[in-house]
């Protein structure tokens, strides 16, 4: 998982710490659909892009709703 911060570095966890059925479903349906990207939005503000990493051979979570927060 990576978010939009300085400083911070990636980390891995399964999907159940991301969020709850929808972003399962999301990593879930990446895992299968490899070329797919998946875009989860969730009631409580977290907003999730799951892809498949080729190199790292698992589904990255990209966590962008602190970008979706910033003022302009």
């Amino acid at each position: 998982m990576t978010e939009p911060a300085e400083g911070r570095a990636a980390t891995k966890a399964t999907p159940t710490p991301l969020g709850g059925t929808r972003h399962l479903s999301a990593a879930q349906f990446v895992r299968d659909q490899r070329d797919a990207m998946a875009m989860v939005a969730s009631q409580d503000g977290r907003f999730t892009i799951f892809t498949w990493s080729q190199r790292e051979q698992f589904v990255h979570a990209h966590r962008v709703d602190p970008l979706l927060l910033q003022a302009h």
